[in-house]
């Protein structure tokens, strides 16, 4: 693939991603401006997570059957005017109906982008470019939240929106130029190849890994912005957006785990090896100072992103034929987890307190872990196994 068609799938990665996490530093002045409570201004998260946990398998069965390079077009298109209507939202009602269309929009361009790119990479590139697409979704993530709080923080919360708006729709014009994707062929829809896919050994096991620790990012950042708002110094869209640098060290863990997972032995004892660095991250978190949320941060984004950078590639590595339906399947997963994580936290929050919240938070990473520590012992078949 040529530079020009990096630069606009990875310029529209990082748009899609940051409109799903824009609204996460600004819940306080959501919840404030709309007038509702902090669990309420947190389904802003969720309603756009909860449609990515089911969309994209709907998708995968589509991207089977026809090209990827018109969805990517169409979905960035639309992704761009509700990205825009969400600064003319007149009550709270309005702006969650918005972000779950954003929902809708967003599992089709990102499950159309990992098929685009699994279909175009050869072989011998392929796990490289997965882990760098991976790599581009977290500094989406980054920028989403940082551009966001700071911008904010300046002009008020509606400009954030407004100039991603604007981006997105550039990114759907550059689409227009770029080539076709790599499959000569395609799948007719069959609903039957979800459980072949299923089936698969050690397919399940990878995909409730992410989902899990999937649950436990979502949860630690968005209670962030509460917890700031409990400490000395108090919130700030600043302060918060800040807070979420620890990406940074998502990116170096996505673009160096090829080389962890020579070292410790294969992509399962990586996933094995990032989900323990997240329980870390969770005990952390814990912790009432602003210094040990802050570092709780890096620590997470470090395990999060060792175990997801590493998880698509073996799976792609190992699915030869329905790549769209195993990326629909993943991301399905990966978000399923990211809803419940971007709710129930909080939901156990108001009710029990933050000892629970965090409780619960430790609780799942310690599943995902054990869970990860057993696919060790499992096979994927030939290539996926090699690592």
């Amino acid at each position: 693939m040529s530079t020009w068609t990096f630069v606009v799938l990875y310029a529209a990665t990082v748009c899609g991603i940051s409109s799903i996490y824009a609204p996460q530093p600004l819940l306080p002045i959501l919840a404030s401006a709309f007038g509702v409570s902090e669990a309420t201004a947190s389904l802003v998260t969720t309603a756009t997570m909860l449609p990515l946990g089911l969309a994209p398998l709907a998708y995968g069965f589509f991207l089977d059957a026809v090209p990827a390079k018109p969805l990517i077009g169409a979905s960035l298109a639309l992704l761009a005017c509700c990205t825009a209507g969400l600064c003319l939202a007149p009550d709270f009602g309005w702006f969650l109906s918005i972000r779950v269309a954003q929902g809708l929009l967003v599992p089709a361009l990102l499950t159309s982008l990992m098929t685009y790119l699994a279909t175009s990479a050869s072989a011998a590139s392929l796990r490289r470019v997965m882990a760098a697409y991976i790599a581009v979704t977290v500094f989406g993530g980054f920028f989403g939240r940082f551009f966001a709080g700071l911008s904010a923080n300046a002009l008020g919360w509606k400009i954030p929106f407004f100039g991603l708006a604007v981006v997105l729709a550039l990114c759907a014009a550059a689409c227009r130029f770029l080539p076709p994707d790599g499959r000569a062929a395609f799948s007719p829809i069959r609903l039957e190849y979800a459980p072949q896919v299923l089936r698969k050994k050690g397919f399940v096991a990878t995909y409730l890994i992410v989902s899990l620790l999937f649950f436990v990012f979502s949860g630690m950042l968005n209670l962030l912005p509460f917890r700031l708002g409990k400490l000395a110094g108090g919130y700030s869209p600043l302060r918060a957006g800040a807070m979420y640098a620890g990406y940074l060290m998502g990116i170096i863990a996505c673009l160096t785990s090829h080389r962890f997972s020579r070292r410790l032995g294969g992509p399962t004892r990586t996933m094995a090896v990032g989900a323990a660095v997240v329980i870390a991250a969770a005990a952390v978190f814990s912790l009432p100072y602003q210094a040990a949320i802050f570092a709780s941060v890096f620590v997470l984004c470090a395990g999060m992103f060792l175990a997801h950078s590493v998880a698509p590639g073996v799976l792609n590595s190992a699915e030869i034929e329905h790549k769209g339906l195993v990326n629909g399947l993943y991301i399905s997963f990966y978000y399923s987890g990211g809803a419940l994580g971007a709710y129930l936290p909080g939901l156990v929050l108001a009710r029990f307190g933050e000892r629970a919240a965090d409780g619960l938070l430790l609780c799942v990473a310690i599943l995902a872990a054990v869970v990860a520590a057993r696919l060790d012992g499992e096979a994927f078949s030939g290539e996926a196994k090699a690592g």
